[in-house]
């Protein structure tokens, strides 16, 4: 039987020369579960979207090598034509968004193939049980949260029942039991036979369901094997975070995909340290931000509820909650993308009211879950002076600073546009910290990026926050939130039902369950 997926040699360019796969070979049979590690940039959004075709038809650029799906040859074959064998799943779940009710999404692309109405319905139907995404066929996905919408698009490549499932970064949104049910999902499609490529920064998530595990750096395959094999070795050398018991055995000699976790709090740390919850102490000070009473609604349905919540100079607060809880909704009411309908915001004392949104915007940052959505010049560069020219307040120091500490030298000449999601993010935050506010507000940071970069951004965000800026942080991440954030403030169906300390809110099963939290390694083992 042939392979589904075959690469020889094929390397790739992007249209302004940016060598982004390197002479990759390799072969992909019916049945396999394959995952794709490496850092950020080193290949594996480019290989996914040369599996199903957009790569070369719609991303242009220049393809050397053979590619071959299901015997067709991508150069040949058009994309939704490669649809019907491969189902790409994107890392921006939005682009794949295109119609007015979820359920109707869900349907586009069977029609699209020509099939009939019963069977479009019933795929809708199955799909939509699956993931478990039926209370939300009747939305419209411009109302769902990142963790909503990602699932969707899941669910929309899924009603294709495509032999290679391939998924970009599909954990990145998505809180514990939204991620535990894309695992059970992914379970039971390789037991039916569907090979499945999984592209995936936190290894946590998926090793241990893989047959393959292949990693590439800077464009090249340097590792590819069984999971066990590959994690018994040193791919931290690669950017490539292993879970906690992989970096246990590796030290230890064990079985590198046992999950025993005795004695493992030195060698579990996202930082390779003791795994202790140790915020920044922020010091006593009035809010740089305050949120009082808030009360928001859209199409009758009510997102926030009451919600109060202060996040002082120096202080790291992280906002935490299952998908919809409603926390991109309090970071945009917290910059003025969005106005209460009852109580009040307000910045440094003042109320935001109807302040226009860039006069907010000089002293509250915000940078989104699609950080693709902010970008707009042509060079990181320009990306990162943007503001602080429209603010009239450019400082080339600052701004060296920010450069440095983001890792963004080797990006400045290049097209944000042509960057890989995790380093799109980084320049997003750049341009934001370039423009000097006194609070940050970041949505979901960590998504997309590569440990190392991981430990970079706790960096970056413990320095500004030394420096005097309040942060707020709305995150699934909590391994990182609980050894970054001074404190928690947990939001359930748009309600603040817990503020504290990180170690003091793991410490309440009660609301660690209501919210759908995923403990912290450290809490997790006591």
């Amino acid at each position: 039987m042939r392979p589904l997926v075959v690469c020889d040699e094929a390397t790739y360019r992007y249209r302004d020369g940016t060598l982004a796969l390197d002479r990759v070979s390799l072969a992909i049979e019916t049945g396999e579960f394959v995952v794709l590690a490496g850092a950020s940039g080193s290949g594996k959004s480019t290989l996914c979207r040369l599996l199903n075709g957009l790569i070369p038809h719609l991303h242009g650029g220049d393809l050397t090598g053979r590619v071959l799906i299901a015997g067709q040859d991508v150069r040949s074959t058009p994309p939704y034509a490669l649809s019907r064998s491969v189902g790409l799943a994107l890392q921006n779940p939005e682009a794949q968004s295109l119609a007015t009710t979820v359920a109707r999404d869900l349907a586009l692309g069977p029609a699209c193939h020509g099939l009939d109405r019963a069977t479009i319905a019933a795929r809708v139907r199955e799909v939509a049980a699956l993931l478990r995404i039926e209370p939300l066929l009747d939305r419209q996905p411009v109302t769902l949260s990142g963790g909503e919408l990602q699932r969707v698009a899941i669910a929309g490549v899924l009603a294709l029942h495509p032999q290679v499932l391939a998924l970009d970064e599909p954990f990145a949104f998505l809180d514990a039991a939204g991620a535990m049910r894309l695992r059970e999902t992914l379970r039971m499609l390789h037991e039916r036979g569907v090979a499945i490529i999984v592209a995936e920064h936190r290894l946590a998530d998926v090793a241990d369901l893989a047959t393959r595990l292949i990693v590439l750096h800077e464009g090249r395959i340097v590792a590819d094997g069984a999971p066990r094999t590959v994690l018994a070795g040193d791919v931290s050398q690669w950017g490539v975070e292993a879970p906690p018991w992989a970096r246990l055995a590796h030290v230890a000699g064990i079985d590198a995909m046992s999950p025993t976790l005795d004695g493992a709090l030195d060698l579990a740390s996202p930082n390779g340290s003791a795994l202790h919850s140790s915020p920044h102490n922020a010091p006593v000070t009035p809010p740089a931000l305050n949120w009082d009473d808030v009360s928001f609604a859209r199409n009758d349905r009510i997102v926030l509820h009451q919600a109060y919540l202060s996040a002082a100079a120096g202080e790291i607060v992280g906002v935490l909650g299952a998908n919809g809880a409603g926390k991109t909704t309090l970071l945009k009411l917290g910059n003025g993308l969005l106005r209460p309908q009852r109580g009040t915001v307000r910045v440094q004392g003042q109320a935001i009211g109807q302040r226009p949104l860039w006069e907010v915007a000089r002293s509250v940052g915000l940078v989104g879950q699609q950080p693709g959505h902010m970008l707009f010049a042509p060079t990181v560069q320009d990306e990162l002076e943007a503001g602080p020219r429209a603010l009239r307040r450019v400082d080339r120091a600052w701004i060296g600073h920010v450069i440095e500490q983001c890792r963004l030298e080797p990006l400045l000449h290049r097209s944000p546009h042509h960057l890989s999601a995790g380093e799109q993010r980084r320049v997003a935050i750049g341009a934001v910290l370039a423009s000097q506010p006194s609070a940050l507000l970041l949505d979901e940071p960590t998504s997309g990026q590569d440990a190392l970069n991981r430990k970079a951004l706790q960096k970056i965000i413990g320095d500004i926050a030394r420096d005097g800026m309040a942060v707020v942080i709305a995150t699934h991440d909590t391994e990182w939130a609980y050894a970054l954030c001074t404190r928690w403030a947990v939001l359930d169906a748009g309600r603040i039902i817990a503020s504290g300390a990180p170690s003091a809110i793991c410490a309440q099963p009660a609301i660690v369950a209501q919210a759908r939290l995923r403990l912290p390694m450290a809490e997790a083992i006591r």
